[in-house]
């Protein structure tokens, strides 16, 4: 019966999605306005357009911390990776393999596959792995990003109890041509080429995208498992990295806007080795990646009722020596939202169908999903706000809870130009296994759904004067997590297991300073993340990991940013800091180290055209690190890049 259930979702969605164009309704409304809209979450101010059809989910997270990235810190980095963004920008843990290599991300402790990352609602995630790796995701290709910070599985689907990462594309409905041509090259035999071409035509919109990023990656580190540690230069780890976006919009009359989008991303990668099999050449391997998605959206506003439709179909391909690791995956969904004076609700079902193509797995083995959604919020007037959700998911291969939230704030009354709100939320979180988790080797059908519960309350505060603006916050937050899933030795073999229960607890800080004045802007941004995660209850009694921080889990990490801007000029300069962490064993430390990066922009109006000259140094002291255990990072290096904006 919930085999059926599933399958009648994806058609009721698809169906739906097939036609609403036709039979919605017949009305025109002009809904394409730009509305300027301020967002001061964590520490960025966001300008974006409104488009018709329901609110982001993000609009029922008023308790937890939703970054909204800002457009120009975007533009910044467009030549990096998802990877060297978020760990630049924000106090989370990326545990990296080496530059360029794998980066998996770690939002209050949990593991890279607790948190979910989506471009426009579809999973950058391979199902195969329940994980993304942020090393493929190039910045170049999207516009907007939020970071949920927290369990937000009521929101977002399964797999969020970290965190949520959405990438975000959109119209600009501009009319005319407009685009960039973007060239960098930096050490390393690092190359970056990138171009944007845009045409709308007022009722439509076409946006085309490619780049190209490539890197020898050859650089020098010392060898720390040979005496004297001799410095080496790094061997088998270059990469290269291509893709392509083509996105198509359409007024479509009173039925809203029609979005029809495709990406296809190329990585090929030498897999670095570890320092102490650098001159092993017997050892060396590499990794190959392919990963296409494509999806057609409707969504729509009439009065006070607005709708979205989607479906999207993605094929991801992995070979690694003789292995394909493959997958083919369907999805469906359908939202409608409902406002009334300051109430507002929304819902959807959702449907999904994967087929995985990997030489281990049973040939039988495919995925179903259904699931829905009911999202609640009401917007005091003054002081209280409030919202509540709630999510079902059914999976064909494990049982999953339910997955609630709840959300308040509250404006604490001070006198202008102050303002001070406290926040607070509870939300359960819920993970399927991956496929991988399930049947890689075997079929590990004893295998549980992740779950938690995280609690959290918090405060944020702004103050503006005459050009001085001041944005404060601060998060406690508990979660609880059950059954998390983790590889362990088994005699000759790994297999899975679920740890009963794991602690995370912890507290995050952020502020950002600026002025404006008519010499020049200036700004300082800071976040700090304390972060204690520890296993409460093992397997085994007498496992030393009891009560022991999680591998690979910094205690204490920051980033702190400083910026000045005078007329076409504009610099920055950076530290990050990452604390001491343990390895798989618990009582070998890595050491904490701090980074340090600056650059400089210059902009050059050529008309209504634009050239920017920009040039960024990393890592200026040439610190000697590794992220992970035996994996060298690189010291000092350096990147210049030129782009026309037209």
């Amino acid at each position: 019966m919930k085999t059926k259930f599933s399958l009648f979702a994806v058609f009721v969605c698809t169906l739906s999605f097939t036609g609403a164009g036709a039979n919605l309704f017949a009305q025109t409304r002009e809904t394409s306005r730009i509305i300027q809209k301020e967002s001061r979450l964590d520490s960025v101010t966001v300008n974006a357009y409104k488009r018709p059809g329901p609110v982001e989910n993000k609009k029922f997270a008023l308790g937890t911390n939703v970054i909204s990235v800002s457009a120009e810190a975007i533009s910044r980095m467009q030549t990096n990776s998802l990877a060297e963004f978020v760990k630049s920008e924000n106090a989370v843990y990326i545990k990296e393999y080496g530059k360029g290599m794998g980066a998996f991300i770690s939002v209050r402790g949990t593991s890279s596959s607790h948190t979910t990352i989506d471009w426009n609602g579809q999973s950058m995630s391979v199902p195969t792995m329940g994980q993304a790796d942020l090393s493929h995701v190039p910045v170049y290709f999207f516009d907007a990003m939020d970071i949920h910070i927290g369990g937000s599985s009521a929101l977002y689907g399964d797999g969020s109890i970290g965190g949520t990462i959405r990438l975000k594309t959109k119209p600009k409905w501009v009319k005319g041509s407009s685009g960039d041509l973007l060239l960098s090259a930096g050490s390393f035999g690092t190359i970056f080429t990138g171009a944007t071409y845009r045409y709308s035509g007022g009722k439509m919109e076409s946006r085309s995208s490619l780049f190209y990023n490539s890197a020898v990656n050859n650089y020098k580190f010392k060898n720390n498992t040979k005496p004297g540690l001799p410095v080496e230069r790094l061997n088998n780890s270059a990469f290269s990295n291509m893709g392509f976006l083509q996105e198509l919009y359409a007024k479509a009359g009173g039925a809203g806007t029609l979005s029809l989008s495709l990406l296809y991303l190329d990585f090929s990668r030498e897999i670095q080795p570890s320092v102490s099999l650098n001159d092993r050449p017997e050892s060396y391997a590499s990794i190959f990646d392919k990963n296409f998605k494509a999806a057609a959206s409707l969504n729509g506003t009439k009065n006070s009722v607005s709708w979205n439709f989607a479906a999207s179909y993605a094929y991801d391909h992995e070979t690694y020596k003789e292995d394909i690791i493959a997958a083919h995956r369907l999805l469906s969904s359908a939202d409608a939202e409902f406002k009334s004076g300051r109430f507002t609700v929304k819902g959807g079902i959702s449907g999904e169908y994967i087929m995985p193509r990997v030489h281990s797995y049973a040939d039988s083995v495919n995925e179903k999903r259904a699931g829905a959604f009911v999202l609640a919020r009401y917007e005091g007037e003054r002081l209280f706000s409030a919202s509540a959700g709630l999510r079902y998911l059914y999976s064909s291969g494990s049982k999953i809870p339910l997955m609630p939230s709840v959300n308040a704030r509250l404006r604490i009354p001070v006198s202008s130009p102050h303002a001070l709100f406290v926040r607070g939320s509870f939300s359960g979180n819920a993970k399927v296994p991956s496929l991988n988790d399930r049947y890689w080797g075997g079929n590990y059908v004893y295998l549980k759904s992740e779950s938690s519960f995280t609690a959290e309350a918090g405060a944020d505060y702004s103050w503006y004067k005459e050009g001085w603006s001041a944005d404060l916050f601060l998060t406690a937050y508990r979660s609880k997590v059950y059954d998390w899933i983790r590889w362990l030795p088994a005699g000759q073999v790994w297999r899975p297991r679920n740890i009963p229960q794991v602690l995370s607890r912890g507290a995050e800080a952020g502020a950002r300073l600026s002025l404006r004045s008519a010499f020049a802007d200036f700004s300082f941004t800071a976040n700090y993340a304390y972060t204690s995660i520890i296993t409460v209850e093992p397997l085994w009694n007498e496992d030393p990991a009891r009560g022991e921080q999680l591998a690979y889990q910094p205690r204490h990490s920051w980033r702190a940013m400083a910026k000045g801007e005078r007329g076409r000029v504009s610099l920055f300069a950076g530290l990050s800091y990452t604390g001491r962490r343990t390895t798989l064993d618990i009582y070998d430390v890595l050491p904490s180290y701090t980074l340090t990066d600056a650059g400089v922009t210059y902009r050059q109006p050529l008309g209504e055209k634009e050239l920017i000259v920009s040039g960024v140094v990393k890592n200026i002291f040439d610190v000697s690190y590794q992220n992970v255990k035996f994996y060298a990072m690189p010291g000092i290096n350096w990147q210049l890049s030129l782009q026309f904006k037209f």
